[in-house]
């Protein structure tokens, strides 16, 4: 299966994966993931700020909510992830979705606002926030980006809901900001979240994270390469981790893992073309809400969520009164043996 003919579903995508064992920190499960091979090079945001090869600016000098423009004068394509936050300008904003950014190149990019109170000028250029938006927010900007991209409509979000799942953040922690600002609450918890993150070191050739709250699997993360994934691997625990902050429960096993990863190889992908770099594919159905981002036939990232362990506002996703999508029962818990078992068909 190649990007000119066809999107790569869910399979190719969870087949090569490599799980490896469980660590385990009061609710919380993280499943450290391999895969071989590592695909075309690149550099990450963080990366290409400290090298001072990437300018995020506004678009304009009146600036426009929905956009920001990134300027690569590198000789590294830069990768970007969906819900990777940016700080500074008119109002902190998240990438929509994940974007390669090629070399020597200047693209305008899509995003959302996690500042509702500010618009005013802190700042010329944007900088790192070295957070994730938490996962109920990410969840909440790739369900509306995949309905805005069926209809048409672009790589757009819910700016509104996105505002009332940061507001829902706040409440869940008992944190506040001036400016509603997303990035707020993970300062305030900071020392809390760095409690968590010491639980789960970063592992030899990682490359992502299967994640689970108690019994439930919330979603996981993959990049192509180690290297850039190590220079991830804090942002996105704290994404997972932020969550498990205010629940409790004994976490999850293998079988639990096993299961998620074979909804997702059941799935089909929808291509799209990315703002920048490659191809942007989407994939729902089965419990499950995921995108990756391919580029010559190598998928560079991709996220998957559990749509079942999330509901909209301040509710606990998960637990007694939560709106579920129903989720099948899943009965051969291991992705590989199922793709075998296709195959033989």
């Amino acid at each position: 299966m190649t990007e000119q003919n066809a999107a790569i579903g869910g399979m190719a995508l969870v087949e090569a994966l490599q799980v490896g064992e469980r660590q385990a920190h009061g609710p919380l499960a993280v499943f450290p993931l391999r895969l071989p091979g590592s695909g075309p090079r690149y550099i990450t945001l963080r990366e290409a700020i400290a090298q001072r090869s990437a300018v995020i600016t506004e678009v304009s000098e009146g600036g426009s909510v929905p956009d920001l423009r990134v300027v690569n004068k590198g000789d590294a394509r830069v990768l970007v992830l969906d819900g990777e936050e940016l700080r500074g300008a008119k109002q902190n904003r998240v990438l929509n979705t994940t974007i390669l950014i090629d070399r020597h190149s200047s693209l305008v990019v899509p995003v959302s606002c996690t500042e509702q109170g500010r618009w005013s000028y802190a700042g010329r250029e944007f900088a790192e926030s070295e957070i994730v938006a938490d996962r109920q927010v990410r969840f909440a900007m790739k369900d509306s980006l995949n309905r805005s991209l069926a209809s048409g409509a672009g790589h757009r979000t819910d700016q509104g809901r996105v505002w009332s799942e940061v507001g829902a953040l706040h409440e869940r922690h008992a944190t506040a900001s001036p400016t509603a600002a997303m990035r707020d609450a993970y300062q305030t918890r900071k020392g809390d979240l760095d409690a968590v993150l010491a639980a789960f070191p970063l592992q030899d050739g990682q490359q992502g994270m299967l994640v689970l709250h108690g019994a439930h699997v919330v979603g996981l993360d993959f990049v192509s390469r180690a290297p850039q994934y190590a220079e991830l691997h804090d942002k996105l625990l704290r994404s997972y981790a932020f969550e498990a902050l205010v629940r409790d429960g004994e976490p999850g096993d293998r079988a639990v893992a096993d299961a998620f990863l074979e909804r997702i190889a059941e799935l089909p992908g929808r291509r799209y073309k990315s703002p920048g770099l490659g191809w942007d594919v989407r994939y729902e159905g089965g419990g499950v809400l995921g995108s990756a981002l391919t580029y010559r036939d190598h998928a560079v990232h991709a996220a998957f969520f559990d749509v079942g362990g999330v509901r909209g506002g301040s509710g606990d996703g998960g637990q007694e009164g939560g709106t579920r999508r129903p989720r099948p029962d899943w009965r051969i818990a291991n992705a590989r043996e199922r793709a075998r078992r296709r195959q033989a068909r």
